[in-house]
């Protein structure tokens, strides 16, 4: 059906509509692939603002046109959903629920509009400036640093300063632009970007599985000798954790060497003292030249999120949208 043909069977209606109606009929017209054209978006724009402020003339005054031309264009978006958007008294003026949800969506596709404008002007702009970048020291090293030496090859007007930290850095007080964080986000009200995931495996030598052997099941792992892992800041030990039919479970196993260093403890495993579990990104490159076997693939648990967050108050600049996006396609590639 058509916005046309829906427009005069409303029209034809001898009755009120329902709340129910005008909501339902609202959903169906913001489902309809339709070209908004410069009019349409014009009186969107006009009704988003009598959303925001409460009237008619308070619109007007930030729009800079006049309270009748406002009234015309909300009763134009009227006219072509075929609902009201906007209860008026003498009084008072209010949105309806229907005009509640309208705005709501529409609130949240000017905002998109004007970024998506924001991001075609500085297209054509060389990133250049100044970024501070914080992230975990290990995946730093391994994962980042590589890419930024890509990236300072690729954009010779930008500068980068690193922080590799395990700690979590106050963005604002530090002064940081991007930081990299692992695993799943609290509600900081910083504004995050997925780039990729990451997850824990369990691996040994194979020398060390000629002698042992495959365990085949995290029950086993008790007959096994395993390395060992403390937080180098917080001396808490690492603990062991699995998907054991269709719920997580946590070990603590015994070991005869812990270490307080992810890359000593991968070492330790390519040595064959034992099964070690660390994150992919220290495992991948003994796995692709076979120093080392990953084991129980079937028990892993659930990979967690790597974003890149900044402050809502400072807008990417062209330089940090550039370097999250070579870091994001980097991390899908790998």
């Amino acid at each position: 059906m058509t916005v046309s043909r829906h427009r005069k069977k409303q029209v034809r209606r001898s009755t009120p509509m329902t709340v129910g109606t005008q909501c339902r009929t609202l959903q169906s017209f913001i489902a309809l692939p339709k070209v908004v054209n410069a009019m349409d978006l014009a009186a969107i724009n006009a009704f988003v603002s009598v959303g925001d402020t409460g009237g008619f003339r308070a619109a007007a005054s930030s729009l800079g046109i006049t309270s009748s031309g406002v009234s015309k264009a909300v009763s134009r978006l009227e006219t072509q959903l075929g609902v009201t958007l906007v209860a008026r008294t003498t009084r008072s003026v209010r949105l309806t629920s229907a005009g509640a949800a309208f705005h709501a969506r529409c609130k949240a596709i000017l905002a998109d509009l004007d970024q998506a404008g924001h991001e075609a002007a500085e297209a054509s702009v060389l990133p250049q400036g100044r970024l501070v970048i914080s992230m975990s020291t290990v995946f730093g090293r391994i994962r980042v640093l590589p890419v930024i030496a890509e990236y300072l090859r690729r954009y010779p007007l930008v500068e980068i300063e690193t922080r590799l930290s395990d700690r979590v850095v106050d963005l604002v007080t530090e002064g940081v632009d991007l930081a990299i964080r692992i695993g799943h986000l609290p509600d900081s009200g910083l504004i995050a970007t997925r780039i990729g995931w990451t997850g824990y495996l369990l691996c040994g030598s194979p020398e060390y599985l000629a002698t042992a052997g495959l365990p085949d099941h995290p029950d086993d792992l008790l007959r096994h000798q395993l390395v060992g892992f403390v937080a180098p800041d917080t001396a808490v030990r690492f603990t062991y954790r699995f998907m054991v039919d269709g719920a997580a479970r946590t070990m603590s196993l015994p070991s005869r060497l812990t270490v307080d260093d992810g890359e000593a403890l991968v070492g330790a495993g390519v040595r064959s003292v034992g099964l070690v579990m660390a994150t992919d990104y220290l495992m991948a490159k003994h796995l692709a030249d076979g120093s080392l076997v990953r084991l129980l693939r079937d028990f892993e648990m659930p990979s967690v999120p790597v974003s890149v967050v900044h402050v809502p108050s400072r807008n990417p600049t062209p330089a940090a949208r550039a370097f999250v996006t070579m870091l994001r396609w980097q991390m899908e590639k790998s």
